[in-house]
């Protein structure tokens, strides 16, 4: 996959809304799992290490990926007719857009250009520890890297 959360993790499409033509452009629930190690939220028996609401959009003038972790009871309480503005959500996402016109029906190549939410509690608007500056490297470094490797090889999407 093509994100840290989900790196290494089995990830599951539990459901989705089609919201396009293409059978691609869909709101999904993605369930991720692994056996023994937990991330960010509590698990179940199950081993649920997190829950993403993700949204895809292919257009002829780019793709894009916007997702956010959600708790498995905030998920129930939307589902089951919950105020949606009562939900809290850092979303994150990325596009892909051609880096312009082809030239001659060659590939020009593309651009990519990603966002992220997180709360981090020992940062301040002046301040960000060096920890805190790490990890958001890494993360923009792998996340990077997942697309790359999805793009010349579109099997990696599953993994």
């Amino acid at each position: 996959m093509w994100d840290i959360l989900t790196s290494g993790h089995h990830v599951r499409e539990t459901g989705h809304i089609d919201n396009g033509c293409d059978h691609g452009n869909r709101v999904s629930i993605l369930e991720v799992k692994h056996n023994n190690y937990l991330i960010q939220f509590q698990s179940t028996e199950d081993q649920i290490v997190v829950i993403l609401l993700q949204e895809s959009y292919t257009t002829l003038t780019g793709s894009h990926v916007t997702f956010a972790p959600v708790e498995a009871s905030t998920l129930d309480m939307i589902l089951n007719g919950g105020r949606l503005e009562n939900v809290p959500t850092l979303p994150s996402g990325f596009s892909i857009l051609p880096d312009g016109p082809k030239r001659n029906g060659g590939s020009t190549g593309s651009l990519v250009t990603m966002a992220f939410q997180i709360l981090d509690s020992a940062s301040s608007a002046t301040y960000i520890p060096p920890d805190s500056v790490a990890t958001i490297f890494k993360l923009v470094t792998e996340t990077a890297e997942c697309i790359k490797a999805s793009m010349f090889n579109p099997l990696n999407l599953g993994t």
